[in-house]
């Protein structure tokens, strides 16, 4: 068989045999396709998240040597963090535990350092998620910042309420 040449095996094949293999040529073709996709995107996303967090890292800094230090201390920020990334696991999301966290900070400061503390996290995926960032293979979503997530998990209005909320504080940063 392997004398004779691949086109010539293939022309041998009985018509539903050619099918087959353009089918499953198909498929094959299309997976490596989207998964080269996925992968690029997925750099992409990483990429602008890190960028986020080393942005909230020089504008915490720039807070505090002007005097305008976060009221929150890191360990509560990353409790903070915890409790978000707990709200948003699996399927549903609590809104009000989010909005909880929200509520403790008190100026630009807490929410950049609640962003840096927060760095990347996986979450829990939802299996009935149409979210392009939760993978059907796997349990966790890949990482995300803070902003990626509460994109991911809240709708508009709900995003609106956490940016007026910081707004009346005299907050700037925006989800």
């Amino acid at each position: 068989m392997a004398e004779k040449g691949l086109m010539k095996v293939y022309t041998e094949l009985p018509s539903w045999a050619k099918g087959v293999v353009v089918v499953g040529g198909l498929t094959v073709a299309y997976l490596a396709v989207t998964s080269i996709l996925k992968s690029i995107k997925a750099k992409k996303t990483e990429a602008e998240s890190k960028a986020e967090i080393s942005q909230a890292n020089t504008e915490l800094n720039t807070q505090i040597q002007s005097g305008k230090g976060p009221t929150i201390a890191r360990s509560q920020a990353e409790v903070m963090a915890n409790a978000i990334v707990s709200a948003a696991n699996d399927c549903g999301t609590n809104e009000k535990s989010i909005y909880a966290q929200f509520d403790k900070v008190a100026n630009q400061a807490d929410i950049l350092l609640l962003v840096e503390v927060f760095g990347l996290r996986k979450k829990v995926r939802c299996p009935f998620s149409d979210d392009p960032r939760e993978s059907f293979w796997s349990a966790n979503t890949p990482p995300m910042s803070l902003s990626a997530m509460i994109n991911s998990e809240l709708d508009a209005t709900q995003i609106a309420t956490i940016n007026n909320k910081l707004a009346s504080k005299g907050i700037t940063y925006k989800f």
